[in-house]
């Protein structure tokens, strides 16, 4: 059940998001990869994709959910010990932390160097402490990506190294990305510049540096960026540069992006076939991602579409011998993400609802009248409730009128009022024949 719930909470935060790609001006194109996504978190909506369902090697965002599934298996025992045992580090290869076979290990530390470290060793000690066996880890991977309604992800190891069969999409990494946010052990790891290794049996006690340029600047000094709460960063010669960025603007709004297949230009060469030197510190992906965090950033803000101050209209009163009418309000405020430079205007429509065309006397304050329904191009956005402004008192006077007049008009008492004058004229129809029936009688019988 708990497995469903997750999918399903995670299928309709983005099948219901709509994308607002092309809406806010000067949409940014990323110069070194075709497929990314920005998404806005608090919303649950795509602001700018291209082609976000490219099935694509995964480089490092793999290590995204086996992060994950370390994080809530040793959750509330953080501080517990694994031994790496024989046979866990013969499948490692590429970027290490330096883990050797029989090191006693703490397993928040192998977490943070697989998440700070970016080390391929932590994957795959995490693996083996986890399930037993890398094979047994990667069937836990696959079979949390089909409770994250990744549909068009396939893993087939802990470390994201380059295999055939093994693969995501833009799509698909927006979504763990969003889990890895809901678990706050993993933001706190992730957006930590570094960890330090405590000395064992086997290794010294070092620091690990954080691999993502975004959050430490120790490999890296171009792309420290304050807003940057981290997650991955991660190269492969299949998948190209792979970003996975969740950074929160100064306005409280937290986005996703992701970046992935982002791939350095060629050298360039001078009129003399010397190659012209280049920023020794550019990375391609991170230079696609950081513009697409800064264009969210400016682009893209709330809009009060209804405020509860702001009068909706009026409707007329009745048996008030004060006023004849009340102004209604919405109960609550409405407000929607949009691009700033959205002229709400002209996308923006509302229909109001009322009960009654009229109301009578007495009026409470905050009495629900009808309902504003707000529409944004033409989709439904919100329902808000509007309720009387203030209270309006009632006449005595007019009320007794008003029951008589009701009385008066019931569709009953015309009725019946109708057939007793009919009963009335007939009566007098009948009597005046008598009447005149006895007159002649009288008449006669006098000659």
């Amino acid at each position: 059940m708990k497995r469903i719930i997750i999918f399903l909470l995670i299928s309709v935060m983005l099948i219901s998001a709509f994308a607002l790609s092309g809406s806010a001006e000067d949409a940014p194109l990323p110069l070194y990869s075709e497929n990314y996504i920005v998404y806005n978190i608090e919303n649950q909506e795509i602001c700018f994709e291209g082609n976000p369902d490219a099935r694509l090697a995964t480089a490092g965002t793999a290590k995204i959910m086996t992060a994950i599934l370390a994080l809530e298996h040793f959750e509330g025992h953080y501080e517990a010990s694994i031994t790496v045992k024989d046979g866990w580090l013969k499948d490692v290869t590429g970027l290490t932390a330096g883990f050797k076979l029989g090191e006693e290990l703490v397993a928040e530390k192998v977490i943070s160097a697989l998440i700070i470290g970016n080390g391929n060793d932590a994957a795959y000690i995490l693996a083996h402490s986890v399930a037993g066996s890398k094979e047994a880890f990667v069937d836990m991977m696959n079979q949390k990506a089909a409770e994250l309604g990744m549909e068009d992800t396939h893993y087939t190891n802990p470390a994201g190294t380059d295999e055939e069969g093994m693969y995501t999409t833009p799509a698909d990494v927006v979504k763990l990305a969003c889990h890895a946010y809901s678990i706050a052990k993993y933001i706190e790891i992730s957006d930590s510049p570094s960890v330090a290794l405590e000395a064992t049996s086997k290794n010294n006690g070092r620091n690990l540096y954080n691999r993502n340029y975004f959050v430490s600047n120790y490999y890296n000094t171009k792309y420290l960026t304050p807003s940057v709460m981290g997650l991955n960063a991660g190269y492969s010669s299949n998948a190209g540069w792979c970003i996975t960025t969740i950074g929160r603007s100064n306005s409280g709004l937290t986005y996703v992006v992701v970046v992935m297949g982002a791939r350095d230009p060629e050298p360039e060469y001078d009129e003399n076939g010397v190659e012209k030197k280049r920023d020794k510190f550019f990375v391609s992906g991170y230079e696609d991602a950081l513009m697409l965090l800064d264009w969210a950033y400016k682009n893209f803000g709330y809009f009060t579409i209804v405020d509860t101050s702001t009068m909706v209209c009026d409707i007329p009163v009745k048996l008030s011998n004060k006023v004849d009418h009340v102004v209604l309000l919405p109960e609550e405020k409405l407000v929607s993400f949009l691009p700033l430079d959205t002229d709400i205007d002209s996308v923006v429509t509302k229909e109001i609802s009322l009960k009654k065309q009229t109301l009578k006397a007495p009026v409470s304050q905050g009495q629900v009248v009808g309902e504003l329904t707000v529409f944004i191009d033409g989709e439904k956005t919100g329902t808000v409730n509007l309720i009387a402004r203030n209270n309006v008192d009632r006449s005595n006077w007019l009320l007794i009128l008003d029951i008589i007049l009701t009385f008066l008009t019931n569709p009953v008492v015309i009725t019946i009022g109708i057939i007793l004058i009919l009963l009335i004229v007939i009566y007098v129809i009948l009597q005046a024949r008598r009447i005149a029936r006895r007159r002649q009688v009288v008449k006669y019988r006098k000659k």
